[in-house]
């Protein structure tokens, strides 16, 4: 039970670092409100001044279930806040407007506090990505939770949150900046067996990221993202489809091998284990090995052997892991250190 306990914590932490790593980007949250919010309210909105105020509201006991992001913008020179939960659970949740209600009256708290002169309270838009396996049918206005009694209306909060339940929205009604389809594709799938048939639509929307240092780094969170959290697909599957994207769709990052690399670096640093980095070594030397740039036990030019033994240091591997990876003896990669150590003497 524990066990199971700690992969659900690593699977939701997955779901939460993706959505905040895309939330997070202003573009990102600027597309999203100029697609789903009625243009009524988008017309009005002044985006120079979308920024985030608070990254989250959400108890620590239902993290395991939301993941919320915090923006403040101007309409018509007024301040709102526009509040984006992020529901990781399969199904939808009957009271969540209750829990809307508590993250509301925090986020009017701590405007209180930074404005002590305040006359009105500010607006707050709350919005649910939701991307469960059964459709939300779930009533969003918040009088709903209660029974009907006309006698008493006037004394409960009417207030109402938008849902997009993006596992059950058409592929073409998925819009807006492109960073913004590459992950509400990839939500809308990760727990699907079409998944594998979605990844070359995923990864092509990359070539489009006209910031290639850019497009290489959320390239890397989608990657982590699918490693980690999808339940239908291989990391063989994976690699077959960004090899295709790669020789089809052009370079836009170094090589694949340094793309797994440094994601077997980061995993292992953050989960404080070995074998996301051996994950990321062993499928950068598979990949290598591919490309022509391994032969056999790295047997070749002292460039080719270099290139792994580098990549592998600057993952923080022991000698010993790269020898039990890689199938190099420790003598052959103490050996081809030493000659690193050489060519870099001879280069100064």
């Amino acid at each position: 039970m524990k066990k199971e306990k700690v992969a659900d914590d690593k699977l939701v932490s997955k779901h939460d670092q993706t959505f905040k790593k895309f939330f997070n980007e202003k573009e990102v949250a600027k597309s999203f409100i100029l697609e789903y919010l009625p243009s009524n309210i988008t017309e009005k909105l002044d985006f120079n001044t979308l920024q985030i105020v608070k990254d989250s509201f959400v108890d620590k006991k239902l993290s395991q279930y939301f993941s919320d992001i915090l923006y403040g913008i101007k309409l018509r020179g007024k301040p709102i806040y526009i509040y984006f939960l992020f529901d990781h659970k399969s199904s939808e949740e009957k009271f969540m407007g209750f829990q809307f209600l508590k993250y509301m009256v925090r986020i009017w708290e701590a405007h209180f506090k930074q404005n002590k002169k305040v006359k009105f309270l500010p607006a707050i838009l709350p919005m649910v990505v939701y991307h469960g396996a059964t459709t939300w049918e779930i009533d969003t206005r918040f009088i709903t939770l209660f029974e009907k009694n006309k006698d008493l209306e006037d004394y409960i909060p009417k207030f109402q949150y938008t849902v997009y339940d993006i596992s059950h929205l058409p592929d073409e009604e998925i819009r807006g900046a492109v960073l913004l389809k590459i992950l509400l594709i990839t939500l809308k799938y990760i727990d699907s067996a079409d998944m594998h048939d979605k990844l070359p639509d995923i990864f092509k929307l990359f070539v489009e990221v006209v910031n290639k240092s850019k497009a290489t780094e959320y390239l890397e969170a989608i990657l982590k993202y699918l490693v980690s959290s999808s339940k239908n697909l291989q990391t063989n599957e994976i690699e077959e489809a960004l090899t295709r994207h790669i020789e089809e769709g052009g370079n836009i990052m170094p090589t694949i091998a340094e793309t797994w690399l440094k994601q077997g670096k980061q995993e292992g640093i953050q989960e404080g284990i070995q074998e996301g980095i051996r994950r990321g070594i062993q499928e950068g030397i598979q990949k290598g090995i591919q490309k022509g740039k391994l032969e056999g036990k790295l047997e070749g030019k002292l460039e080719e052997k270099l290139e792994v033994v580098m990549k592998a240091l600057a993952a923080g591997l022991s000698i010993e892991t790269i020898a039990q990876i890689s199938g190099l003896s420790i003598d052959e990669i103490r050996q081809t250190q030493s000659q690193m150590k050489v060519k870099k003497g001879r280069d100064h």
